[in-house]
Parts: C-alpha cells; structure tokens; sequence
C-alpha cells in the first residue's frame, strides 16, 4: 500500500460511525486458525515458513474478502513501513518482531486483515468503527467459512480449534475493544474498574495490546478464555461487561464536569489551542491533548469536531506515519515539528 501511495488513506474503522463511538473508538475480533498436520510457526524454520506464507497469501485471495486485498512480506519492508502496519493496528508487535518468513494480508478499507504465521498460522482481523462486538463478530465467522473453503484447519472434536497457546484453544475467538476512558482516569476510579474486569477473566492492556503502554486515556479490553464456550456466548458476555464500563465512563465524565466545569472547560480548550498552535509536539503530549479534546468534544464544551477526524489524528500523528509522509526518516526533534504541522493542518477549521 505504501508504494501506491494509498497508505496515508484512512482506515474506514476510524470514521467515528457505530454505536458508544464516543467511547468506544472500535471493536475487532481476532480468530485463531492453524492448518492441519503442520508444526505451529514457532517449530518451523525459515524455509517452511516462507512456503507456507506464500502458499497462505495465494489461498487468501481467492477468498472473497480478500480478494482486492494487499498482500506483505515483511521480511522484505523496511522497518518505517513494518511500524505503520503497527500504527494502523493491522499487526501486532509479535508478529513485527521476527518478520522472517511472516506475512500479512489486509482488505483495501482495513476492516480485514490476516497475520500469517504469528503465533499461529493465521490470525483473522475485523475490524468496526464504534462498539459493534456482534456486527464484528458475525463477518469474522463469514470470514472464517470463506478461508475454510480453501484451507483445512487443525480441529479436535472435543477442544475445538487447536492453537499455540492454550488460552485460545476452542473458539480461538478473542474479541477487543478500543475504549477512551478520561473520566475514569482523571476521576482516579480507573483502578477499581481494571481490578473488576480482570477478576471477570477480562485483559486489560494499552494501545497495542501485550506489553504496550496505556497513552492518552486509551485501553485495550479484551476476553481471556475461549475453551467450552460458542462464539456467541462469548460476544454477549463481552457486550455486557463492556457495555457497563461505557455507562461508568459516561458518569465519571458528568460527575467531573458537575464538580467543576471551569476547569474541565480550560482543560479542553487549552489542548485544542496547543493541537491548532503548537509548532513543536511529542508523541506523548499529542496523545494527551487529543485525549482532552475528545473528552471537551463528548461534553459539549468545545465546538463539534467529527470523531472520525480525532479518530486519525490518533493513528497518523504516531512517527511511521510521519515519517513515510515526508518520505524520509526524521529525527526526534524533526518529528516533533512534523507532527505538530500535521495537527494544525488537521484542525485548522476547527
């Protein structure tokens, strides 16, 4: 995508549509498959990791969900390209951290993607703007009926789809949501809310997933277990739980605003004054200024500004994306101006 220029082009689960959009920034759900007979990735060398990538990437693309799709071997790409993918959320640090015979296959919109030969031998992405698990959830099966079509997967009648980790063995459905959560951070009640969904079998982690930072109110929420349950168990517990999370969020917004909306509105106001103004920006700071126009947006304090805008300054402020703009690497302190022209030009007619 990047060599066509089209890879600055917006994700269209970042449009700001679906329902708690507000909050819930997107749903993905991800599902674990291995081919039947073969090793798992990590047993494999080079060589047989590399036919079964090219061998996966063609069989993909005969599948109707993917079959305008663009294809990568990453192994091949440059670093600045391999972290965009990371930016845009269509890889996973571990799939990027060993790129020698791994590959991704990714729909024009990027509502579709497959990891191949991850932690597993594919690893189905969809992706929906706003809080959709179900939507999501049923074009991922529609998917998985598609790739079934073409490949055999290794099942076991009593456990399920079999998988490298044990955790995924069954469904090997993980649903996740990305969720912004100012209210609960700056009301100090966050604590409280992670501790619940972790004792609820519920991952709680940041931007991108294990091992990653939480930056600008921004979690990652995802199931944990996945053995003796259907698919459709687990989206409507998912859906409960995190339907609950949206309400506290809401609340913890509207008890802050109560308390002291001179603050709250000077908080909201100065972030968008340093997004439009700034001529110098780190990553961690436009993170946080984003974070608190959002949040001045949700309350109606500043102007309306489409989600779907803040939504990709969210992805392309980061410095993969930057970087390939300009078409050439920058360094920290380039990337700071860079950055901070971006969000101007972003939010000029605000």
């Amino acid at each position: 995508m990047f060599r066509e220029g089209e890879w600055h082009a917006p994700a269209r689960w970042l449009d700001g549509s679906g329902e708690d959009a507000d909050v819930v920034v997107s749903t993905r759900v991800r599902l674990a498959r291995n081919l039947a007979g073969i090793r798992f990735p990590h047993r494999d060398g080079e060589t047989q990791l590399n036919r079964q990538r090219r061998q996966l990437v063609e069989r993909l693309q005969r599948c109707p969900s993917f079959a305008e799709s663009w294809s990568f071997d990453l192994a091949v790409m440059d670093d600045l390209e391999r972290r965009a993918l990371l930016e845009m959320h269509v890889a996973s640090p571990d799939l990027l951290r060993d790129p020698e015979g791994r590959g991704l296959v990714v729909s024009r919109d990027r509502t579709h993607a497959v990891m191949i030969n991850e932690e597993d031998h594919l690893r189905l992405q969809v992706f929906s703007s706003g809080f959709a698990p179900q939507a999501a959830c049923d074009d991922a099966l529609l998917c998985d009926s598609e790739l079934e079509a073409e490949l055999d997967f290794a099942y076991s009648d009593e456990f399920g789809y079999l998988t490298a980790c044990p955790t995924n063995v069954g469904t090997g459905c993980r649903l996740s949501v990305l969720i912004h959560l100012p209210g609960l951070v700056l009301g100090g009640e966050i604590e409280k809310i992670l501790n619940s969904l972790r004792q609820l079998q519920f991952a709680v982690r940041g931007l991108y997933g294990e091992g990653s930072a939480v930056q600008g109110a921004l979690f990652q929420i995802s199931n944990l277990a996945t053995l003796g349950r259907s698919e459709q168990d687990l989206t409507a517990e998912f859906a409960r739980h995190v339907a609950k999370v949206v309400q506290y969020e809401r609340m913890a917004l509207e008890r802050l605003h109560r308390r002291d909306p001179v603050v709250m509105a000077d908080l909201a106001y100065r972030a968008l004054a340093l997004l439009q103004h700034a001529r110098v920006m780190t990553s961690q700071e436009a993170f946080d200024r984003l974070s608190q126009v959002r949040m001045g947006v949700v309350l109606e304090i500043l102007p309306r500004i489409a989600m779907g805008r803040l939504n990709v300054a969210l992805v392309q402020h980061q410095a993969a994306h930057l970087q390939l703009r300009a078409e050439q690497r920058l360094s920290p302190a380039q990337r700071g101006r860079a950055r901070a022209e971006f969000l101007r030009e972003l939010l000029r007619d605000v």
